[in-house]
């Protein structure tokens, strides 16, 4: 074998070695949000309150989220990962996720999307919406946008 031949395999394998370490970084996507009052109406205005922030990373076709929530007026009930037509645009629920069940806490869930949702996604479409015993439709949305 030749050097220039062996010289040219060693920098493949160097250059395979590279990718395959690199390849789950290059290969994630990370989106944010903050998680925000969702609209009220002077009735509602004290029950729809509370902070907080989400995060996602995309992996292949699995998403994964977390987040924290602080300062509702009443317990979450449950929080969902939600597809709207567009950024702003309500939409139905594409999964659960895991909250806690407290005026603060964390949010968490490991997703397998559809080529669809992951579409949606990137088109920030995707929100997170937290509900409340006292807010049952939703008191915090956050819409997940590319980091």
């Amino acid at each position: 074998m030749s050097r220039q031949r062996i010289a040219r395999h060693s920098a493949i394998a160097i250059l395979g070695l590279l990718i395959s370490a690199l390849g789950p970084a290059w290969g994630s996507e990370v989106f944010e949000g903050e998680l925000d009052p969702f609209a009220f109406t002077p009735a509602t205005r004290a029950n729809v309150v509370g902070v907080g922030t989400v995060s996602a990373t995309l992996n292949g076709s699995t998403l994964s989220v977390t987040g924290t929530f602080s300062d509702l007026s009443s317990p979450a009930t449950a929080a969902h990962l939600r597809m709207g037509l567009a950024m702003g645009v309500p939409g139905p629920v594409i999964a659960e996720l895991s909250v806690a069940h407290e005026v603060k806490g964390a949010i968490s869930a490991k997703i397998a999307l559809s080529p669809a949702q992951i579409a949606a996604l990137r088109a920030n479409s995707v929100y997170v919406q937290l509900d409340s015993v006292k807010a049952p439709d939703g008191t915090l949305w956050g819409w997940l946008e590319a980091h």
